[in-house]
């Protein structure tokens, strides 16, 4: 697996047709791309949703409900804020909390992206991104997954580095405008817990 170097992801940034990486904004691009390092800066966007105590008792995606009732009743379990450029948001010890990516990235057919927690932030006891991979023709804002494992509560700001985002060339590439389950998403929430395939396949051993 070869990771693209800085230089290369600016290449790509001003490549034609199917080879070319799109993300934006980039406030700074000497900083968030950097000639010498092999990564993409990641910041906060405005959007966090935050976990709300459950009144459904535990999630199950066999209780006999549909994987549209499933899906809504995910979405039942967070309240959505939205935090303007000059605003903050606490993230407590062990909250847990989903957050959009100020970047809109587009990956194209041949690169596949990781997404890992800043070690600064990692010191301080914030995990980022515990869903770390990113498919190759994937396009909308990244949904960051936070934890604060510390003892402290930390304030998040919009436009701070949050992550960092590798990108890798893909061996073989399938050259193809089939995209994943989360192509073109600009929303936080999971959409199906399984894929069609595998949930009637389960579907027919769980009563």
């Amino acid at each position: 697996m070869a990771i693209l170097s800085g230089l290369e992801i600016r290449k790509r940034l001003g490549a034609k047709d199917e080879e070319r990486l799109v993300i934006s904004p980039l406030l700074e691009l000497d900083e968030q791309i950097r000639k010498d390092q092999a990564s993409i800066d990641i910041r906060l966007g405005f959007t966090f949703a935050l976990v709300t105590p459950s009144s459904h008792g535990a999630i199950d995606e066999f209780g006999g409900k549909s994987q549209t009732a499933v899906r809504e009743e995910i979405a039942g379990h967070y309240h959505v804020e939205y935090v303007p450029f000059g605003g903050r948001i606490v993230i407590h010890p062990h909250q847990f909390i989903l957050a959009s990516s100020l970047e809109y990235i587009r990956l194209p057919f041949d690169i596949s992206g990781q997404v890992v927690g800043r070690s600064t932030w990692g010191r301080l006891g914030l995990i980022a991104a515990t869903a770390i991979g990113v498919q190759p023709y994937f396009a909308g804002t990244l949904t960051l997954e936070l934890r604060n494992l510390g003892e402290t509560p930390l304030v998040l700001y919009p436009g701070q580095s949050i992550a960092q985002l590798f990108l890798s060339l893909v061996k073989n590439p399938y050259l193809s405008e089939g995209v994943g389950q989360y192509s073109g998403s600009i929303d936080l929430f999971p959409r199906n817990m399984s894929s069609k395939v595998t949930y009637d396949r389960l579907k027919e051993y769980i009563s």
